[in-house]
């Protein structure tokens, strides 16, 4: 039987150097700013072999009842300690997480887990009682950052290279600019104008600027691009603006904007390719582009599709009740 235990940032800090593609909504400073900005409460787990050997990862986010129990959402968790996924190995990771669950009275429970979708996992949860929503799995794409930058650029589709060539050539000039308010203020204001015209509801501003807060790190980074066509580093008259943030060993693209000045130069392009540098270079291993599906977009789609990364479509969003004293279904 695997054991769980619950852990402070020290050890969650030593942990997550084991975690490989690591993903953003399970990072402790996701969980700090879900946290702020609602009545959720983040709690961490190590999840620990009979051996003693850690297994998984996994941030929860809870909302208790007095009297009647809790609530525990999971997204994207657990993060696998160490390179490899193994199914019955994740089915006695999730038996330790349930057991957990029901010692702490979270009776409801939702998870989208971070694993491909098996069959042996697929069917331990429904034994347990969980149903799969309807909702798309979430499905996005993986790039590997070891390859050298001139094969980075020639792994590229030949229009997307072409496209990234015509903006270089425009002299745009890319910089990275601080969180600061006035700078989240202009981010905002251009995000919520693109979502207005665009007809989507998007990432809540407060969520934004709680993330962009976040204690600094050397596994955490709220990173933003601007493009402008001038010699100047000023975000107000800026023609494309791209933010990506770093957890761990993986950088993932988060928020992209362009204006009608940048959309004829192509900005976006140059935004990406230089986020796509800066995470190499700053000793990411792998650059996640941020959610590709078939409710992605058409033209969207077209963009992220140009940067043939290494496609990944997740297990899906499950719920359902996990009470004390309830067993697997034989």
């Amino acid at each position: 039987m695997y054991s769980v235990k619950e852990l402070p940032y020290s050890e969650w800090q030593v942990q997550i150097q084991s975690c490989h593609k690591t993903n953003m909504l399970q990072f402790w400073q996701y969980g700090d700013a879900k946290a702020e900005i609602s009545n959720w409460n983040a709690v961490r787990f190590l999840i620990i072999r009979e051996d003693g050997s850690p297994a998984a990862l996994a941030q929860v986010l809870s909302f208790n009842f007095p009297l009647f129990g809790g609530i525990a959402r999971m997204n994207r968790g657990p993060m696998l300690i160490g390179d490899y996924e193994n199914s019955q190995e994740l089915v006695k990771v999730f038996t330790a997480l349930f057991e957990e669950f029901k010692k702490r009275w979270w009776i409801l429970v939702q998870i989208a887990p971070e694993i491909n979708d098996l069959t042996l996992v697929n069917q331990f949860l429904i034994k347990f009682g969980l149903k799969k929503l309807s909702s798309t799995p979430y499905a996005s794409g993986f790039l590997s950052l070891i390859p050298n930058e001139n094969q980075l650029l020639m792994s590229l589709k030949k229009k997307w290279r072409y496209s990234l060539r015509k903006a270089q050539s425009s002299n745009v000039n890319i910089s990275i600019v601080e969180g600061s308010n006035a700078n989240l203020e202009v981010l905002l204001k251009r995000y919520n104008e693109l979502k207005e015209e665009n007809e989507f509801s998007g990432i809540p501003d407060s969520l934004i600027l709680s993330l962009s807060k976040q204690k600094k790190a050397k596994e955490w980074q709220f990173n933003i691009f601007i493009a402008n066509t001038k010699n100047s580093k000023s975000i107000e008259n800026c023609c494309g603006i791209l933010v990506s943030i770093r957890h761990g060993d993986t950088t993932t693209y988060f928020i992209g904007i362009s204006g009608e000045v940048g959309r004829e130069l192509q900005v976006n392009f140059l935004l990406l390719w230089e986020s796509i540098l800066h995470a190499k270079n700053n000793g990411c291993v792998w650059f996640d582009i941020g959610g590709l599906d078939e409710s992605t977009p058409k033209g969207i789609a077209h963009f992220k599709n140009g940067i043939k990364s290494e496609p990944y479509s997740l297990i899906g969003e499950w719920r359902g009740f996990i009470l004390p004293g309830k067993s697997i279904k034989k």
